[in-house]
């Protein structure tokens, strides 16, 4: 029986008043990733469909090209968006430091996502200039399912963006953290 009840007595170490605010960065960032990454495969899609028609296990029968970029963008980023928005909440809002509004941190947050697609895309070039002169490309070739220039430009960005989100992703979360001023307590004012 203690078992049984064992998982009601469990709770997220989350204030009740903060509760819905969490909800709200984790929406407001899975939402905004997922806008990022769609505009992101929107691009890929017309510089390479084969990316995602010749290299992607189909998740629904579609041939809208569009409508397969769309797809993939929303699978690959809903859950880890859903991740970011909770890590967000924890870096800006918990602790003994002074809270950070959702507006402020998604603000901050935009920053970010140009760095990362401004990386993609220099990587993307350079990969694109790699291949045009028979040069080794950004990353193991084990990582390119053919050898075109353009699947040398898509596999490119791609795999650069998975990187630099993670990278750049996890200095947000530990900037946020760190430039939140800590609170002064009643008993150190007092003190003073």
């Amino acid at each position: 029986m203690a078992e049984a009840n064992a998982h009601m007595r469990w709770r997220l170490p989350i204030p009740e008043a903060e509760r819905r605010t969490c909800a709200a960065f984790v929406i407001t960032f899975a939402l905004t990733i997922m806008a990022w990454a769609s505009l992101h495969d929107l691009y890929l899609i017309g510089i390479e469909p084969r990316h995602f028609t010749a290299y992607h296990r189909p998740l629904l029968p579609l041939s809208d090209h569009r409508l397969l970029a769309l797809q993939y963008a929303t699978v690959a980023t809903l859950g880890p968006g859903m991740v970011f928005g909770a890590l967000a909440f924890v870096a800006c809002r918990l602790g003994s430091r002074t809270p950070r509004s959702l507006g402020c941190a998604w603000r901050l947050f935009l920053p970010v996502i140009a760095i990362i697609e401004g990386s993609t895309l220099i990587v993307g070039a350079w990969a694109r200039s790699r291949h045009a002169i028979g040069a080794s490309l950004p990353y193991p070739d084990a990582l390119y399912p053919d050898s075109t220039a353009g699947i040398a430009y898509s596999q490119s960005v791609n795999i650069t963006a998975y990187l630099a989100a993670a990278g750049f992703g996890g200095l947000y979360l530990v900037t946020s953290w760190l430039t939140r001023k800590r609170q002064v307590s009643a008993v150190n004012v007092g003190e003073a």
